[in-house]
């Protein structure tokens, strides 16, 4: 009888509204209460993005979270904001502020209140640091302070006009920082999306179609500019930012690397040393790591994500597969799949060439590995809420057809019509 849970690699929280008071320099603090005043006069909620059928205090409640969590038989999880000071978007999760300055503030504040949250559950909780990147050296003694601090990572920010491009070598400081300290790098969908302007359904529509284009761009700048190769032990993971499009770029990737033909016999005349030294593919699973969040077939059939049919040949191309691919719950946001995750985890067990040993590396495996979470900690939780995963194997079709039916997921592709019955979603 094999028993396992669910290492969450993708949540938000964040403080109430007053309660980052605590967290802020004194000289913002009336800046602040002027922006709580705004906010209340305004009548915006205190809540960010979160599902109308949670309460909303999941942000900030330690016990209640852990609660409702356990529930869907989730130990632990990575953690991304839902709200900072100063933020002018409450769905932003990249916040943005009316000044550079009260944007520094606002991440400071929210950092230190992410410290307490994670060690009031410290074996179950990694923060993601809020940073910059236009002060490099400001830059590393920030990731150096998420170690010292007990945070699990570091989230990469949004890449604007300004910012330098991820191949540009100034950034190695960084980099060998977050390699020595061990704290991955985390890309979080949504990132760096252009500001479309008040038209909003338009707005929404266009978002929609480029949504995955920005929130992967990241990734061939960091393979082409030979970051992994320079720095062996950095991990990066994707997280929410609609895989299809990654395994799409990476397999177009391959072919520009090791073209076929004389057409890019120019390129072999350049420098490889600059850049990267394998396959772009090959960097799944030990430098670039996918939360697939929420984790659904909607996102990607899960033969397709393992790359398996059940036949003792692997299916061509380039997969996520086992090694590389991790859960996302969404937790507490619209589109969480907080009341399917039985279903959905049932579902991944039922997919043909699915093992038990794939189960669990996506499920927990994984994300302890690349996260830093201690499983032997972590266990008596994973014995009190975890899954049989025997039982739902039996139980799978049963799972699915209770399941809800809406996915609540405008941004995923669909692939409903692909997935096998036992597991579509929608």
């Amino acid at each position: 009888m094999t028993r396992t849970a669910i290492i969450s690699v993708d949540g938000h929280v964040r403080a109430s509204r007053t309660g980052y008071g605590d967290y802020l320099e004194d000289g913002y603090l009336e800046a602040y209460d002027d922006f709580v005043a705004a906010a209340d006069a305004d009548g915006t909620a205190d809540a960010g993005n979160v599902s109308p059928d949670l309460d909303s205090a999941v942000q900030w409640d330690s016990d209640l979270r852990l609660q409702e969590l356990e529930r869907a038989g989730v130990v632990a999880e990575v953690l991304f904001p839902n709200g900072q000071p100063f933020q002018l978007n409450p769905f932003d999760d990249h916040a943005k502020a009316a000044t550079a300055e009260l944007a520094a503030a606002g991440r400071s504040a929210y950092n230190r209140w992410l410290v307490d949250f994670c060690a009031a559950a410290p074996e179950r909780r990694r923060g993601q640091l809020q940073m910059s990147f236009v002060d490099i050296d400001a830059a590393v003694r920030d990731v150096e302070w998420a170690r010292e601090h007990g945070l699990g990572g570091v989230m990469l920010p949004e890449l604007t006009r300004e910012s330098r491009t991820l191949i540009d070598p100034a950034l190695d400081p960084i980099w060998a920082a977050c390699q020595a300290t061990g704290l991955p790098v985390s890309v979080h969908g949504g990132a760096s999306i252009p500001e479309y302007g008040p038209a909003r359904f338009a707005a929404m529509l266009t978002l929609m179609a480029e949504n995955a284009f920005f929130s992967n761009r990241s990734l061939w700048m960091l393979i082409a500019g030979g970051v992994f190769d320079r720095f062996p032990d950095l991990r990066v993971c994707y997280v929410e930012t609609q895989p299809y499009v990654l395994v799409t770029v990476l397999a177009h990737l391959d072919c520009m690397v090791d073209p076929v033909g004389d057409w890019m016999g120019f390129a072999r005349t350049m420098d490889r040393e600059e850049s990267t030294q394998r396959l772009p593919s090959e960097y799944l699973g030990t430098n670039v790591f996918v939360g697939v969040s929420p984790f659904t077939p909607v996102q990607m059939p899960f033969e397709e994500l393992l790359g398996a049919d059940g036949s003792d040949a692997r299916l061509s191309g380039v997969h996520i597969g086992s090694r590389a691919a991790m859960f996302g719950v969404d937790y507490p946001q619209a589109e969480t799949i907080v009341d399917r995750t039985r279903a959905e985890v049932a579902g991944l067990l039922a997919t043909p060439g699915a093992t038990e040993d794939d189960v669990e590396q996506i499920l927990m495996g994984n994300a302890a590995r690349v996260y830093g979470f201690d499983i032997d900690a972590l266990w008596p939780h994973v014995d009190n809420v975890g899954f049989d995963l025997t039982e739902l194997r039996s139980e799978a079709d049963e799972l699915a057809r209770a399941m809800p039916r809406d996915t609540k997921v405008p941004l995923m592709r669909t692939a409903v019509a692909r997935a096998t019955p036992s597991t579509a979603t929608a």
